[in-house]
């Protein structure tokens, strides 16, 4: 029987975007198939999803029409116009002030700045890798893929290494997914808040600050005005949101892959120079953010519906990459695609992910590291590994990481 809240035409399939066991099943992506050959979806909420990859392209891109809004993910259904504008994350401003506010945030991760982060985490990834190969059995989740984003947003925040205790259990505990005016959220908002709060204060009393990017975000003027406290503290969040959050999913299917398949280890290990494309290839096949929110600023004709003002769009980046028109074999995980970047992992348009390189560096680095030290890693017998993808479900990544012989030792 046809489901009166599917456009005409269209068979009935079931589909919840938002579905927790796919942390446990993993995607269905033979269903995203069968709603990309019908273009779009209503879901069982009332929401719009988008599933071919130029629809999602043009959604993404035309940030006047389709407004990103966190709201639901963050325990507000009604939405980001009823949530204080003080409480927007970056990609929910409107323009043009959002382009002024994303200068802020990119300044702190440019390229000088990536490129004095290197060397240190570098060294940080080789000593979290010693100590996964003197372990009986390494997690390569929590002892790998949880700490180094932690690592990397606080060099890139300009705070010492106490912060990455704070960012790792943030991203563990749901904090991250959390604003003041959340439900059952203390008026203090969540502990990232609190924290950012106290730091800022804390600099502010300062003769000048003593923290780059808190003196960026201190000193701006948009149209003559100052940022509010409140506006610095929820950047700050966001950072560590998308900085942190959805990094560690990034590094956690990359680590899964290579633990699950040995000869793409050795593939690596005997040509580094394809470690970027395997980078990519797993944001194309993998993407850590399946799907993403936008909601209608006007009635609008797109993709064969009317969609209404108000209305949610379901933005399916993941059924998106994998978009047969556009990816030969889109399910198979292949090295010698032609163009590896022709994904949609970090967003499109004008609000594209600030933090690509630096998550990209992240990768690299840390696969590299891996890599010059393990030869092989051996899966645990026995093991239930994570699907890949499993969205942003974060599971043990078990491993028994074989040493590299020492040059004397051979």
């Amino acid at each position: 029987m046809q489901d009166q809240s599917q456009p005409q035409g269209q068979a009935w399939i079931e589909f919840d975007p938002h579905d927790p066991g796919f942390a446990e099943t993993g995607i269905p992506f033979d269903t995203l198939a069968q709603i990309r050959e019908q273009r779009v979806y209503r879901t069982a909420a009332g929401a719009w999803y988008v599933a071919r990859h130029d629809d999602v392209a043009a959604v993404l891109t035309d940030v006047d029409a389709f407004r990103a809004d966190l709201g639901p993910i963050t325990g507000i259904p009604a939405g980001v116009e009823t949530i204080p504008a003080e409480q927007h994350y970056l990609s929910e401003i409107a323009e043009p002030r959002h382009k002024a506010i994303r200068r802020l945030i990119t300044a702190s991760m440019s390229s000088a700045r990536l490129a004095r982060l290197e060397p240190r985490l570098r060294d940080v990834c080789g000593r979290m890798v010693e100590a996964m190969i003197a372990a009986p059995v390494a997690n390569l989740h929590d002892d790998y893929a949880m700490a180094i984003p932690a690592f990397a947003m606080a060099h890139v925040m300009d705070l010492d290494e106490s912060a990455v205790a704070h960012f790792t259990a943030w991203s563990w505990d749901g904090t991250l997914l959390q604003r003041p005016s959340s439900p059952d959220v203390s008026s203090a908002g969540p502990a990232s808040h609190v924290f950012f709060a106290e730091y800022l204060a804390a600099q502010r009393a300062l003769p000048e600050p003593s923290n780059d990017l808190l003196r960026l975000l201190i000193e701006a003027r948009i149209d003559g005005v100052p940022l509010s406290d409140a506006e610095i503290v929820t950047q700050l969040h966001f950072l560590i949101q998308a900085g942190v959050h959805t990094t560690r999913a990034l590094l956690t299917h990359l680590y899964n892959r290579l633990v699950q398949d040995p000869a793409l280890w050795r593939t690596l290990a005997d040509d580094r120079g394809m470690i970027d494309r395997f980078v990519e290839e797993s944001l194309r096949r993998d993407a850590p953010v399946q799907r993403t929110t936008r909601r209608c600023t006007r009635h609008i004709d797109f993709a064969g519906v009317a969609m209404r003002k108000g209305d949610l769009v379901e933005v399916g980046i993941g059924s998106a990459n994998h978009d047969e028109t556009r990816f030969e074999e889109g399910a198979s995980f292949r090295l010698d695609r032609p163009n590896p970047r022709a994904h949609l992992a970090f967003g499109a348009g004008s609000h594209i992910c600030p933090g690509a390189a630096l998550a990209r560096l992240e990768a690299r680095i840390s696969i590299e590291v891996l890599l010059d030290r393990v030869e092989r890693a051996e899966a645990i017998a026995g093991a239930v590994y994570p699907p890949i993808p499993g969205s942003l479900g974060h599971k043990p990544v078990p491993a028994r990481l074989v040493p590299r012989a020492a040059a004397g030792d051979i």
